[in-house]
């Protein structure tokens, strides 16, 4: 009889001996529960993006899943948005995503800066606009990219030097607008659009000409436009 009462006071009291917190100390929160920023945000819509491109999503689907991820507060919150989807993890992208931006930035600019047109400029256009006309230099190779925002080119005052330009589009929900020179032609075939247009609205567009602007790329709910000089010049 005394060994089962000995047994049982020392089974009651066992959870007492247990370490806990200091008291008034909280646990960390976790990482899924912290908050996100914007570039979060704009990296998970280009997870459902490139879902869209591969089929996986409609772009219905994409619709309601990107404005969620626009009002998403935490990390839980966006990953749950492409959790069911056969894509890279969320954090391992974002890491890479973010491993690239900090390379772009830090690519040195000079060349162009001191009037070599011959490499890559990249523009971006995330919520907010991007506009370049008059006589600025156009170099070789254009990049923009974007997310709810804007581009425009206007080259038909532009310093060209080259026979042919090349464009490379990543827009989603937003618009690229380029105003080329009576002389020039342009190519949009190399172009995909999800919900978006492409269109070359200039009368009489020629099939050949200098320069001759090559575009490639994607746009997403949003579009891509070419059109000629504006009519009041």
């Amino acid at each position: 009889m005394d060994e089962q009462t000995s047994t049982e006071t020392t089974s009651s009291e066992a959870p007492q001996d247990r370490p806990r917190p200091p008291a008034g100390e909280e646990l960390p929160p976790s990482p899924a529960d912290l908050p996100v920023g914007h570039d979060d945000r704009e990296h998970i819509v280009g997870l459902l993006q490139d879902a869209v491109n591969r089929g996986l999503v409609d772009t219905l689907e994409f619709d309601r899943r990107s404005g969620l991820a626009i009002a998403a507060r935490t990390r839980r919150e966006l990953n749950t948005l492409v959790l069911d989807l056969p894509l890279e993890h969320p954090d391992r992208a974002r890491a890479r995503t973010e491993a690239e931006s900090r390379e772009r930035r830090q690519a040195p600019r000079d060349p162009y800066a001191g009037g070599d047109t011959s490499g890559t400029v990249a523009l971006h256009a995330t919520l907010s606009s991007v506009k370049r006309s008059g006589a600025w230099a156009v170099p070789r190779r254009l990049e923009i990219d974007g997310w709810m925002g804007s581009a425009e080119l206007d080259l038909t005052e532009a310093v060209v030097d080259h026979d042919v330009v090349e464009i490379d589009v990543d827009m989603t929900l937003g618009s690229v607008e380029l105003r080329l020179p009576e002389t020039a032609s342009a190519s949009l075939d190399g172009v995909t659009a999800t919900a978006g247009s492409v269109e070359d609205k200039r009368r009489g567009g020629r099939a050949s000409g200098r320069p001759h602007v090559v575009v490639t790329g994607k746009v997403a709910l949003g579009s891509v436009e070419v059109k000629g000089p504006k009519w009041w010049r």
